[in-house]
């Protein structure tokens, strides 16, 4: 069984890595994923061996809440109220009242408690599992600012008290990572729209009358009622009705699309003006939408390789910032004899390494990155090749089907044999290529009827064998009207008939060539095609450089002996004989009207088509620029925070107080969430 849960509390990725260890520990835990990125946990379980209700106790034991949506609110309530706090505790200091130091205890005491005790669970969780979180440097920093001002107000320790110092810092603290969890669910907003569809409500037609039923319990061959504004749950078919729909959430056209009776509708699409009834031809399992859940959740849960670095970095590093304040600690102590000095350094320190802009630079920008594309009509199924883009500089194209509309005509034929129509539709029956659904198509219109073949294999990128008979390629042809192709149904070596097919391009084709010349790659063109009809489209499109006649393994070998002269090699495609190129390629793009096998093979997938190419080359550079910028910040952040924080400049009068340095911390994790939440405006 699978069980999805929503947890509060993960403030790094070394927190989701606590909650997967604990929890494969278990007995009868079979798979867990979890996605600090989406604040959510997956678990695969045995009902026979764990409970629910015992992962759920387990995840809260380990200090994490698993949550309602509403919990933001509650978050806000103790911003607000630390906020306030340690506003009063400021006012205390200027404005001298009696048992005023008091009332900065007491405040402060209570901060530290509500506004500090998320810190100290998950430093408790991070440590218990051996894995050093960043909410350590934090729990540290606070307690000891704390400490030592209870110490010094009891007279137990000389110098002065700081009880602002602790309050600000979990002030700050808190405050960005509720400005990054805000930023987080807008890059998730879109997403969200995709996949909280899992318990919604479809409106049924039963016997007359109007039900409501959960989506996943609809079963094929249902009608479903839409009006305006309701969001298509199921793929289906209309069967009443006229209405404009809106596809742009699935393949990112803006314009509605008109539908009518025996229009195929896509889950997903949202009815803006009309009314119509669907009978669904799928499950919600099956649909449109779900597939696409699936390839986000799979999305989102793939760390790419920079992130599991500065993971790993992460780390480690927290473990050098705590002995780097110790160090600092005793240098002052013995270089000053000043305790209260050394202290306000070390937890200066502390505070300001703790590596929060690091934690959210890459996973961040992935969110919103994946759900910019998106609402664009791109699906990046593989956040690892984000890193691959900027490195591109060679693409090689498919013609059939990605460059040309791959809605092939039959335009002329020739029957040399009473039966060859039906012979040649039972053929094409076995096959989902653009060619054999064209001639499948025509011969069906002629009258044709499907006879009982026996020992049929479809030959990828050939054609399709029954027994003697066999259906591919004949001769190729130019006119004056452009190329065609030439398909002959044989019987041993007679041929019994001959089909003459054309296949238009796309219209955006050329201008998508001509910008990925503009950018400095390098476009090749790889077909099945004679030479002459693929000259004349290669020609006709901008190409430079093609290669005709070639079956899937020539592809194949194409991508890999360009890889191994040192190209980063993108390929794109759209059908079965593609697979093996687009799996040899270092990334790949599917085109969504292709076969299924290219969508699981390809890396990203262009629902609007080729004409997306040209925004997911921009986006994809754009995207990774701003990961290595956020790594940048958060690199020169911490390698010039730390001395001056240590107080090797003091002599010049450069120094950071702690919560100077919690302030200083926080604006850095806004930085980055700022640069990153530019993708929006920018693309």
């Amino acid at each position: 069984m699978r069980l999805t849960l929503k947890v509060q509390g993960m403030s790094c990725v070394n927190c989701a890595r606590s909650i997967e260890i604990t929890l494969k520990k278990r007995k009868g835990i079979k798979k867990v994923e979890v996605s600090f990125e989406l604040g959510r946990v997956k678990v695969d379980f045995e009902e026979s061996e764990i409970s629910e209700e015992e992962i759920v106790r387990t995840i809260e034991n380990l200090g994490y809440r698993v949550v309602k949506e509403d919990s933001e609110k509650r978050e806000f309530v103790i911003l607000i109220f630390c906020a306030l706090a340690s506003l009063t505790i400021l006012l205390l200091i200027f404005y001298k009242l009696p048992y005023g130091l008091l009332f900065q205890f007491i405040l402060s005491t209570i901060v530290q408690t509500i506004g500090g005790w998320k810190f100290y669970t998950g430093s408790y969780n991070s440590l218990r599992n051996k894995i050093a979180g960043m909410d350590v440097l934090v729990a540290l920093g606070t307690s000891g600012a704390y400490l030592y001002s209870s110490l010094v107000m009891i007279g137990f320790l000389k110098g002065e008290p700081f009880f602002e110092t602790n309050a600000l810092l979990i002030t700050f603290v808190r405050g960005g990572r509720f400005i990054e969890e805000r930023a987080k669910r807008k890059a998730l907003k879109l997403l969200r729209k995709l996949i909280s569809t899992q318990h919604s409500e479809v409106v049924l037609l039963v016997e007359g009358k109007e039900i409501k039923k959960n989506v996943r319990e609809v079963s094929k061959g249902e009608i479903a009622i839409y009006r305006s504004g309701d969001m298509i749950l199921l793929d289906g078919e209309v069967v009443k009705g006229e209405a404009y729909v809106s596809e742009a959430v699935i393949t990112g056209e803006p314009d509605p699309i008109p539908k009518k009776i025996g229009d195929r509708v896509i889950s997903g699409s949202v009815v803006e003006e009309g009314y119509i009834h669907v009978k669904s031809t799928a499950l919600y399992e099956n649909s449109y939408l779900s597939q696409i859940e699936k390839m986000i959740d799979k999305a989102l849960a793939e760390k790419p390789k920079i992130q599991r670095i500065a993971d790993k970095v992460s780390h480690y590093f927290v473990q050098g910032v705590v002995f780097i304040a110790f160090l600092t600690l005793l240098v002052w102590i013995k270089a000053t004899g000043d305790f209260q000095k050394a202290v306000q350094f070390s937890l200066a320190v502390l505070v300001i390494s703790c590596p929060c802009a690091l934690g959210i630079a890459t996973p961040l920008a992935v969110v919103v990155g994946i759900s910019e594309a998106l609402r664009k009509g791109i699906l990046i199924k593989k956040p690892s090749s984000i890193e691959i883009f900027p490195r591109i500089n060679l693409i090689i194209f498919d013609k059939t089907g990605t460059l040309t509309e791959g809605k092939f005509q039959v335009t002329d034929w020739q029957i040399r044999e009473p039966k060859a129509l039906d012979i040649a539709y039972s053929l094409e029956s076995r096959s989902n290529h653009p060619i054999a659904k064209a001639i499948r198509e025509f011969a069906q219109k002629k009258g044709a009827v499907e006879l009982p073949l026996e020992n049929c294999r479809e030959i990828v990128g050939k054609g399709i064998r029954c027994g003697d008979y066999f259906i591919g390629d004949a001769e190729q042809s130019d006119t004056g009207n452009g190329p065609y192709k030439t398909i002959a149904l044989w019987k041993g070596r007679e041929i019994l008939a001959l089909f003459h097919l054309k296949d238009a391009l796309r219209e955006e084709a050329k201008e998508v060539v001509a910008y990925v010349k503009s950018i400095g790659i390098k476009p090749i063109l790889l077909s099945g095609d004679k030479k002459e009809t693929t000259k004349t489209v290669a020609k006709e499109l901008g190409f430079e450089e093609f290669k005709a006649q070639v079956t899937p393994e020539d592809k194949k070998n194409i991508v890999e002996s360009y890889r191994k002269v040192g190209f980063t090699v993108a390929m794109i495609g759209d059908g079965i004989n593609d697979a093996p190129a687009l799996a040899q390629a270092d990334i790949s793009f599917a085109v969504s009207h292709g076969v299924d096998i290219t969508k699981q093979v390809g890396d990203v997938i262009l629902l609007s088509g080729i004409k997306s190419l040209p925004t997911a080359l921009e986006l994809g550079r754009k995207i990774s620029t701003k990961i290595k910028q956020n790594l940048l910040w958060a690199f020169i952040y911490n390698t010039t925070g730390i001395p001056v924080a240590a107080g090797l400049f003091y002599k010049f009068g450069i120094y950071l107080k702690p919560e100077m340095a919690g302030l200083m911390m926080a604006l850095s994790s806004l930085s980055v969430v700022i640069n990153t939440l530019l993708l929006y405006r920018k693309s």
